[in-house]
């Protein structure tokens, strides 16, 4: 054997045994990694742009690691250790057989290497300069055979085998044997791009990704095959790499939008105007034939783009012919960014692509939203199950205004005033509660928002609690009613707790309820308890605060058992409140719960007492003494969300609306009980509906007509109506009606002024309920009528 080709044939195995190492941490780039190298290349500019510039976006274009090219200037050149090179080093690095320049250099290298990936019918040969011809092993790295064949220009068998191993030696001082920067994060295998146009756009798919070898870059792929991701052949062209869209509404004036989040770099190159975006997880979208580039990219190249912002507009710049966006995806495999289809393959038989070492599997990558939308659908999508199950829905008509958060637990987690939905894990399980139904602690774990739904500054927390027999062992025999926290992990401060637990902290180890709470880490802690000394069966619990006197309370039962002045108190606290936990995925408490309940103030003694014999939500029929009504809705759907909710009043229904936490709407001016309504839909069809009965009791409803019989006389008419019984009317000179008595109605009354006084009356009326209406004004010389408020 010529020893030249057994040195061949043992570098070819040591370098195809090169393992790819444990990758560097993740946000790698070239000029950061250039300004710690004594190279001059740190401080290289060519017509406005860096050295690192230059590298990183030929590597995008060309799909080339920039660790090869950067290894490739160490190797020829010494770039990155040399500080003071030749001149001949920068203009030419990669050897004079190439063209002059830097950059030109940069983009030759790149272009040459990509090209060097094949595809090879057969192994490849490279004719060294002294005459020597050599096979390459196609079993080797693929960027190995690229670098090999592009070393092989102009070189002798000697100056071959050294530029080899100078490379092989770059990759492993610098990049540690790596061929290529780590992708930052996993990608997300159930599809995670987005369509790269706004949706509703029309869209025609002009022409496919070629499974037989996608190389139209670099031009002939030696075969005369097109297949699509279906395995269908000769669609549209041979050897393409994307996909060809266009808009025939706009064809020069459709938004481009980033399919991801990444970073974008704009080109303008033979292919037109294009955007290459880099994501973070090793993938890159390409964008090309555009009209126009999105301002985001006057200040340069590198810009920060989130999913669906536009890059550019369509158009047909570059070769393109027909007016259209080529989009393609690639995805970092080893030192190549391969070509892969984000349709997947769905063909017969294996995917053909990968047999080109420029091109990886092809796998679905499109956002299941898209499911249903252009042909963004897979092949092979089995459609879910037909929802029937409707959502769950709750509503409360005229909800006291201090009340944040009530749940009733009647066969469901769902809040009937509050915000937000209840996280849950688990499946909860509901049986008798002290009134309707109750919650399990210990079959799921249901927490609520505190957004909204908790005043730290000042509240009450009430709720009924049925206490068992024997409680289950945990480490700390301690069993929490509820808890919010905004350090649940930080023992042992637990900064911005509060949390109500049954404890064995009492005298000798006696068990007892305690109200915690922490506030930030330097003002401490405060344990307000009381003895257990209760049955078992259901018990009322209930604590207040409030920060203005620092004092804090306990109650059992409606009595006051414990409470403190001067206490700490929390100033801020977790995102939701653990029902029977300390936090998710803590002990729980083994107990049942019902009717909790969140107050914006400290209810007082007597107050707390009446929770502790009734809900804290009235029962209907709901009375009211305003048409204007605040209706609180909740609802909770399983597959999808809410598409829509009507309101109803009396059977009379409102069109589709979007979905609130609360409506404002207006009832009919008749007084008595009406139906109110609301009507849950899922995206499935699906429907809920719920109702209350309010009873309108509105003030007396008034006509009344002025005469004026002098110059300083009036003589009123009054026609009054109400169902409450009797009605009294009142007159003053003042709006405060100060010291006027209440008379008896008549029908008919005289007033008369002072004639030195301004003559102006003041007129309201009172029912049997004690409701009194608005005052109305008389003054010289015009009539009024007591105003119906309109629906």
């Amino acid at each position: 054997m010529h020893r030249l080709a057994r040195w061949f044939l043992i570098l070819c195995l040591m370098f195809s045994a090169t393992p790819l190492h444990a990758q560097p941490a993740g946000g790698w780039n070239v000029a950061e990694f250039l300004a710690k190298q004594p190279g001059p290349l740190k401080d290289l500019r060519i017509d406005g742009r860096s050295a690192a510039q230059i590298i990183e976006e030929q590597s995008n274009y060309y799909g080339v690691s920039p660790f090869l090219t950067l290894a490739l200037l160490e190797a020829t050149a010494g770039l990155l250790s040399n500080p003071t090179p030749p001149d001949a080093a920068i203009t030419q690095p990669f050897g004079t057989h190439g063209p002059v320049g830097f950059a030109a250099q940069i983009e030759w290298a790149n272009r040459e290497l990509r090209a060097g990936l094949g595809p090879y019918q057969q192994p490849p040969t490279v004719r060294l300069r002294d005459g020597l011809t050599l096979t390459l092993s196609l079993d080797e790295p693929a960027e190995w055979i690229a670098i090999k064949r592009f070393l092989a220009q102009e070189r002798d068998s000697a100056e071959w085998l050294a530029a080899i191993k100078a490379t092989h030696a770059a990759l492993r001082s610098y990049f540690d044997g790596q061929l290529a920067p780590p992708a930052t994060v996993a990608a997300d295998v159930t599809g995670w791009l987005r369509a790269p146009w706004p949706l509703g756009t029309r869209v025609t798919h002009l022409a496919y990704f070629d499974h037989m070898y996608p190389m139209v870059d670099l031009g002939g792929d030696g075969n005369s095959e097109m297949i699509d991701y279906l395995g269908r052949r000769n669609v549209q062209y041979n050897s393409h790499d994307g996909h060809d869209y266009v808009f025939p509404d706009a064809p020069f004036a459709t938004p481009i939008l980033a399919a991801a989040a990444g970073t974008a770099y704009a080109f303008n190159e033979s292919r037109g105007l294009g955007v290459v975006i880099v994501h973070p997880n090793g993938y890159e979208t390409v964008y090309w034939h555009l009209s126009a580039l999105d301002p985001i990219f006057t200040n340069g190249n590198g810009v920060r783009v989130t999913a669906g912002q536009q890059i550019g507009v369509s158009g047909a710049s570059g070769v393109s012919g027909t007016p259209h966006l080529h989009f393609e995806v690639r995805r970092w495999e080893g030192g190549i960014r391969k070509q892969i289809d984000p349709y997947g393959w769905y063909g017969p038989g294996p995917d053909p692509c990968p047999a080109y070492a420029g091109c990886a599997a092809s796998t679905w990558l499109w956002h299941p939203d898209l499911i249903g939308m252009y042909d963004f659908t897979p092949p092979d999508y089995t459609p879910p199950p037909s929802d029937t199950t409707p959502p769950v829905g709750t509503m409360r008509v005229a909800p006291p205004a201090d009340l944040l958060l009530a749940v009733t637990f009647d066969g469901h987690p769902l809040q009937t005033v509050g915000q937000g939905l209840p996280q849950i894990n688990g499946t909860p399980s509901f049986g008798p509660g002290r009134f309707g139904q109750a919650v399990r602690s210990d079959r799921a774990e249901i927490a609520f928002p505190t957004t909204g739904n908790l005043d730290l500054e000042r509240g009450t927390i009430s709720l009924w609690v049925e206490v068992p027999a024997s409680y289950p062992t945990n480490s700390l025999n301690r069993h929490y009613l509820f808890a919010a926290s905004a350090d649940p992990d930080g023992a042992p401060v637990y900064t911005g707790t509060l949390a109500l637990r049954r404890d064995r902290l009492g005298p000798d180890g006696s068990a007892q309820w305690t109200f915690w709470t922490v506030g930030d880490t330097s003002s401490g802690e405060d344990l307000l308890s009381a003895p257990d000394t209760l049955a078992t069966g259901w018990h009322h619990f209930a604590v207040s605060w409030d920060t203005t006197s620092g004092t804090k309370a306990l109650y059992i039962d409606g009595t006051l058992v414990a409470e403190r002045s001067n206490t700490v108190l929390p100033i801020i606290t977790g995102a939701h409140l653990h029902l029977g936990r300390f936090s998710s995925g803590g002990a729980a408490a083994g107990v049942r719960f019902d009717e909790l309940a969140i107050f914006a103030r400290a209810l007082t003694t007597a107050e707390i007492a009446v929770l502790a014999t009734t809900p804290p939500l009235a029962p209907e029929p709901i009375a009211v003494t305003e048409r204007a009504i605040r209706i609180d809705t909740n609802a909770l759907d399983d597959n999808g969300g809410i598409a829509a909710v009507i309101l109803g009043i009396n059977g009379e229904l409102s069109d589709p609306m979007p979905y609130y936490d609360s409506y404002r709407w207006s009832l009919p001016a008749i007084e008595g009980e009406h139906i109110v309504e609301v009507r849950y839909l899922d995206r499935a069809g699906n429907t809920t509906v719920v109702s209350q009965t309010v009873d309108l009791n509105l003030p007396p409803q008034v006509e009344l007509n002025t005469e004026w019989i002098e110059e300083a006389a009036v003589r009123l008419t009054i026609n009054a109506a109400d169902r409450d019984l009797p009605i009294e009317m009142q007159f003053s000179a003042t709006p405060s009606f100060a010291d006027a008595p209440w008379l008896p109605l008549l029908p008919e009354v005289r007033w008369r002024w002072d004639e030195t006084a301004l003559p102006r009356l003041f007129v309201r009326f009172r029912d049997g309920a004690g409701l009194t209406s608005e005052p109305i004004e008389i003054g010289r010389r015009y009539q009024v009528f007591v105003p119906v408020v309109g629906r």
